[in-house]
């Protein structure tokens, strides 16, 4: 450490360990760069003037602990480095290291960097990621959160003008207890919300046992009730019966009459429906031509149905036969070199064998030669010598056989193993060499497997590409197929309607001018021309279709403009086109008078109605127009309801109409229907016809652009076609892939592994034999030796005669030949093994089979080859065939279309011919009206008594039939109010409900037979109206009694169901109550163990602290919570009586004496969770001297023999007690640069010098320090 400002460095004693040792700064904040500060002591006093850095080496310490930027006074990570905030960084990174001393007493480096903008963090060196860095801290008991080894500037003010409440989350945030906050709290919810579940369900159960009581009272009552009801259905049917009875007979005589006078207009009915016959006749022949030509395009569709499946498989197949090709040719290719390899072989085989037979012809010729100079070299001994020689020769081996038997089983031992490492080292280099040739295939199929992997993803990437485009074009087809549907059903409906309404109507040319003239106006006068009031709105129903009309009649046809400006304009447009006069209502000049609210209250006569809110009308614009044309007008039932309105009120008289068209003015003017009026009415429906028709001329253009659409469909059919192609190609290379994966290279790995263990096996064998022939070689000298001790003494005296010097040099000139002799027939046989080697291996089976396997798999590819082009031959002939088919069939279509074009517009004309005929047979059916008014009127009677029946459930006995039939709807809006106008009900009841009606016969067989013989209409009266008086007596007696409720017997079962439901909710939710209370008292007790773990111990050691900083036994502090059960949720009290004081509130402190209690509750909290060092930041700012010497005091003797302490002071009477000072001291320059001076105080100490007295003549100038 560069420390000079004396010549002996600090020493720290062997046994502080858990401390800070010093710190390294490179480049950070004001610190340019490397500077060691330390070591540092056990009471470490940072000093220095205002501005100088000792702040920034405070957050030196922060930053190396793993404090955030954000609370270092940096808006980021690169502000840290020195020169950074003015825009002039003197370096890209920064670093500040820590040397730590642990509890072994060994020396930890921690170290965070400032790289690029980031955070690099190591210890001892070693790189380590921010939780490893953290989880170190945590080890040493340093906690970033809790701030356990740091007291900020200002902090011990704010920590004494905390609130309870700030209090108590300062434990629980150094405690860690706010962490089961949320959970508890979430807990608590649910617990609250069980036990209030539980409680309304205990409700519900009390409350259904109640409803239970009360249901079967209920049920009592209704079947009393229910008796008296049934006597008096039992009069009501038999009053609707002999009604019913006199009205069917009624229209029974009537219809009878009507037969007399149909045969008057039956010549006129069979010409209107010769008429309709050809008009139907030709119809169906259109019907025909259309069916068939609908045939043709289903025919087509399916042909190009048939060919969109046929030709994706045709490519497919295609595709398949490419594939195909390749393999097969890369099989001929196999097929060759195989052939060659086998030629080869084959010569190599033939060489072989006539090299064995031309060895083993040398080997015969040398054994000959050898025998013949064998017995040239005998040694010329006589016959006795001979004689001698083999019996000495036998005494010898008598004497010597045990050692000669074992010498010759060593030779032979020995000559075998020879002769056995020649063999292993012929097959050594064999194998070596079909090794080396399964390498080679090895290395060119893992070629040929990186190409089809290149060529997979190339194709792969192609399908990508393919997919898109098919996907873009179903989309856009899809939709276009979808709203063809829909175009399709709306036109269908449409075509149906225009048919049900009497098909195309002839339009003069007057209607045809208007028509024109109106669109002209909407062309040339956009947003300001709105329409004819005609087709701008319409009556909500048809029943107010007629009396709508009356009111409007004069400005039906009047158009509806914006202002009276454009209506000139429109006129003059007009006249120069020579069209006929037309009304105008320019709305911004028409004098409509208000709605008169009342009217809209109006009770009687019933079913009144202001005419303006019956009619609809979507353009709000034009409602205006409406109202002037509609005024106040009324529009009721029926006349007599209308002349009440216009003439029945004194004093009050409104415009009122009829819906039969009677119009009844408050002046006395009345003007009835008529034929005009039904006529001018028709005209909401022609301009409902209208409209179909413009709605179908623009769905027609629709479908038409559809069409061109859905013609992309085929270019979809040939993308997919290429696309499954495509994946065709994939599927077989990634076959082919798979095969070489799983099987063909996995089986040349082990092949190629067997191979290796025989060689290494090869080898072991071989250093064996060599190992055991060494060995051997050692035992046969020995042997030998021994062996000729023996013969010396046996052939001594017969070496001495025959004169040589032992008998083994008479043996060698013998043996030697025969050695050599054997050598060189060992050599032969040597020679001849070798070739027989080769030749059983050139003549292994898999050496002759691998050309007969490529044949094979050639063969069997040529056939699946001629296979797939068979079958492509037969798609494409099928093909070529259905394109022609579908080539004709879409020329039959054109041709149909022109017919069926055709004999529409005849159709038409037959049309125009049978509704004259229709019109003939309507004026002459007019005479007959009376009598169908009469039938009508009686049939309206007979079903209002079937619909009164109907809705008052009164159970007729039928014959034939069902109520079911008779229809309620549109009916009387009189809440039971009926009329006696037959006409009127008989108006509002349809044909088709009549016919439906009339299945349906009556029983008449409960009433009795004198009634039924009654004729005259005045007796029947008399009988019917006194069973309605017995009616009305049972009525009033069955209104007396109050009514029940008749579904008390339902009640009664639903409240049992509901009582099962309650009884399972109650149960179910008392047990989800008691789990979540279980669950809620754990987090509880967890939350409250973690919260007291921490504040009882700084509770119970704080008046300790607080009696030694004020340095007075009588001095006290108290720290209690507010809820002692659950104390994080309420405040924590904290209360101090300073010494020779009263108790007061902390609030009624001095400075000082807050501060002190303040840094009594620091400590005691450090002391609860100590960190092995303490930094306090201006502790004494807020302190008088008094006070500063009593904290000074305390840290010296107390809490610096539990921790080290690093203070930075400005005030002498603080730090002249620490053990070391750091001075910082700022140095010139264009930012702040801090310089550092460290001084060891305990020489001092030791020496009883005075601290203020210290000699700095040593001290060196600012540029060398």
């Amino acid at each position: 450490f560069p420390r000079r400002l004396y010549e002996t460095d600090m020493v720290v004693g062997a046994d502080n360990r858990n401390q800070l040792y010093s710190l390294e700064l490179q480049d950070f904040k004001s610190y340019r760069g490397k500077q060691t500060i330390g070591p540092f002591s056990k009471f470490t006093a940072i000093v220095g003037p205002n501005g100088s850095g000792k702040s920034n080496l405070m957050d030196a310490i922060c930053f190396v602990l793993g404090e955030k930027a954000n609370l270092m006074r940096v808006r980021k990570l690169t502000d840290l480095i020195h020169g950074a905030p003015i825009g002039k960084p003197v370096a890209n990174k920064c670093h500040v290291s820590m040397d730590f001393i642990d509890t072994n007493g060994k020396h930890r480096i921690y170290t965070r960097r400032v790289v690029h903008g980031g955070c690099e963090y190591s210890i001892d060196n070693s790189t380590v990621t921010v939780q490893q860095y953290n989880q170190a801290m945590e080890e040493l008991k340093i906690f970033i959160k809790a701030k356990n080894f740091l007291v900020y500037q200002g902090q011990v003010e704010s920590i004494a003008m905390k609130n309870p409440k700030e209090r108590t989350a300062m434990f629980e945030e150094i405690s860690r207890s706010v962490e089961f906050a949320n959970e508890y709290e979430r807990l608590k919810a649910e617990m609250l919300k069980a036990e209030n579940e539980a409680q309304s369900n205990m409700n519900k159960r009390r409350g259904i046992a109640a409803e239970k009581k009360e249901a079967r009272l209920e049920r009592e009552e209704a079947e009393k009730y229910q008796q008296l009801r049934e006597e008096l259905s039992t009069k009501q049917c038999t009053h609707t019966l002999m009604e019913l009875f006199e009205v069917e007979r009624l229209i029974k005589q009537t219809e009878e009459e009507l037969e007399g006078k149909q045969e008057n207009v039956n010549g006129l009915v069979d010409a209107r429906k010769k008429a309709e016959d050809e008009q139907t006749e030709k119809h169906k022949e259109v019907k025909k031509h259309q069916k068939e030509l609908h045939k043709l395009e289903k025919a087509a569709a399916e042909k190009e149905k048939e060919v969109s499946t046929k030709k994706p498989i045709w490519m497919q197949i295609n595709e398949e036969m490419k594939h195909h090709a390749k393999k097969a040719e890369q099989a001929v290719k196999l097929l060759a070199a195989a052939k060659k390899m086998e030629e080869k072989n084959s010569q190599a085989l033939k060489n072989l064998q006539e090299e064995e037979k031309r060895k083993k012809k040398e080997k015969e010729a040398l054994k000959k030669q050898l025998e013949e100079e064998g017995d040239s070299q005998n040694l010329n001994l006589s016959q006795d010598q001979i004689d001698e020689y083999i019996r000495l020769k036998k005494q010898a081996s008598g004497r010597s056989g045990a050692i000669d038997m074992e010498l010759q089983r060593e030779m032979k031992d020995n000559e075998e193993d020879h002769n056995r490492i020649a063999f292993e080292e012929k097959k050594l280099e064999s194998l070596k060499a079909q090794k080396k040739t399964k390498e080679e295939e090895k290395s060119k199929k893992e070629n040929q497997l990186r190409s089809i992997d290149d060529q997979i993803a190339h194709t792969e990437e192609s399908i990508k590409v393919a997919e898109n485009d098919v996907k873009n074009a179903d989309t856009e087809v899809r939709k276009a197929k979808c709203e063809m549907e829909k175009m399709e059903h709306s036109l269908k409906e449409i075509t149906i309607r225009l048919q049900d309404a009497q098909g195309d109507t002839v339009e003069s040319e007057r209607e045809k001018k208007k028509k024109e003239a109106i669109e002209n106006l909407l062309r040339v006068f956009p947003d300001k021309v709105y329409g004819r009031l005609l087709d701008l709105c319409t009556p909500s129903h048809k029943r107010f279709n007629l009396a709508v009309t009356k009111l409007l009649q004069k400005h039906m046809n009047s158009i509806v403009c914006d202002t009276d400006t454009t209506a000139r304009e429109a006129i003059n447009y007009l006249k120069e086109q020579r069209y006929s006069t037309e009304t105008f209502l320019p709305l911004s000049v028409l004098d409509v008078q208000p709605i008169n609210e009342r009217l809209r209250t109006l009770k009687k006569p019933h079913g009144v109605k202001l005419l303006y809110d019956v009619i609809q009308c979507p353009n709000n614009t034009v409602k205006k127009a409406v109202q002037y044309a509609c005024g106040n007008a009324l529009v009721v039932e029926d006349a007599e309801g209308a002349r009440y309105l216009a003439y029945g009120e004194a004093g009050e008289r409104h415009k009122a109409v009829a819906l039969d068209g009677t119009l009844f003015n408050p002046s006395g003017l009345i003007s009835g229907g008529g034929t005009d009026l039904k006529r001018s009415a028709k005209r909401w429906d022609d301009a409902a016809v209208k409209k179909l028709k413009s709605e179908r001329t623009e769905i027609v253009e629709k479908i038409t652009t559809i069409r061109k659409t859905r013609m992309k469909e085929m270019d979809i059919e040939m993308k997919n076609t290429n696309l499954n192609g495509l994946r065709t190609r994939v599927e077989y290379m990634k076959r082919d892939k798979n095969d070489w994966t799983t099987r063909v290279l996995p089986a040349l790995e082990t092949s190629l592994d067997i191979m290796q263990a025989e060689i290494d096996t090869f080898g072991i064998r071989i250093n064996d034999i060599k190992d055991r022939m060494e060995s051997r070689k050692q035992k046969i000298a020995k042997l030998e030796k021994d062996s000729a001790v023996v013969n010396d003494e046996v052939f001594a005296d017969f070496c001495d005669r025959i004169g040589v010097a032992d008998i083994r040099e008479y043996e060698n000139r013998d043996m030697k030949f025969h050695q050599e002799m054997k050598a060189k027939m060992l050599e032969f046989d040597n020679e001849l093994d070798r070739i027989k080697n080769e030749i059983a291996y050139m003549q292994a089976d898999e050496r002759k089979s691998k050309a007969s396997t490529e044949e094979e798999k050639l063969k069997a590819l040529e056939k699946s080859a001629n296979a797939k082009k068979k079958e492509e031959a037969k798609l494409k002939k099928a093909l070529e065939g259905l394109e022609e088919d579908l080539s004709e069939i879409q020329m039959k279509i054109k041709a149909k279309r022109v017919d069926v074009e055709e004999m529409e517009s005849e159709l038409g004309e037959f049309k125009k011919a049978a509704n004259a005929a229709s019109r003939e047979v309507t004026q002459a059916e007019k005479a007959m009206a009376a009598y169908e008014t009469a039938i009508s009127r009686r049939r309206g009677e007979r079903h209002r008594l079937l619909r009164d029946a109907k809705i008052n459930q009164i159970a007729i006995p039928l014959s034939a039939g069902s109520l079911a039939d008779v229809d309620a709807d549109d009916e009387d809006d009189d809440d039971g109010e009926g009329t006696s106008n037959g006409d009127q009900n008989a108006s509002q009841v349809t044909q088709e409900q009549l016919k439906r009606e009339k299945k349906i016969k009556i029983n008449y067989r409960m009433l009795p037979e004198d009634f039924k013989a009654l004729s005259n209409s005045n007796e029947v009266k008399k009988r019917i109206e006194k069973l309605l008086k017995e009616i009305a007596e049972a009525q009033e007696h069955l209104g007396k009694v109050q009514a029940p409720n008749l579904k008390a017997g339902d009640r009664l079962d639903s409240v049992k169901d509901s009582e099962e439901k309650v009884n399972a909710q109650f149960e179910n939710a008392r047990k989800k109550a008691k789990k979540v209370r279980t669950a809620f008292e754990k987090i509880k007790t967890d939350r409250y163990r973690r919260f007291q773990g921490h504040f009882e111990p700084v509770a119970q050691k704080i008046d300790e602290i607080y009696k030694q900083l004020s340095r007075d036994p009588s001095a006290q502090a108290f720290l209690g919570p507010d809820n002692t059960e659950e104390p994080y949720l309420e405040g924590i009290q904290y209360n101090c009586i300073a010494p020779g004081k009263r108790f007061r509130p902390m609030d009624n402190l001095s400075g000082g004496e807050k501060t002190v209690a303040a840094l009594a509750l620091l400590f005691a909290m450090h002391a609860r969770n100590p960190s092995p060092f303490f930094v306090l930041d201006e502790i004494d700012a807020a302190l008088d001297n008094t006070n500063i010497g009593k904290v000074a005091s305390y840290i010296v003797d107390s809490a610096r023999a539990n921790m080290q302490l690093i203070v930075i002071s400005l005030k002498e009477e603080f730090y002249n007690k620490a053990d070391g000072l750091v001075g910082i001291h700022p140095i010139p320059a264009n930012c702040t640069v801090s310089g550092v001076i460290t001084v060891d105080l305990t020489p001092f100490k030791a020496s009883g010098h005075d601290h203020s007295m210290m000699d700095t003549t040593n001290v060196p100038p600012p540029s060398e320090r």
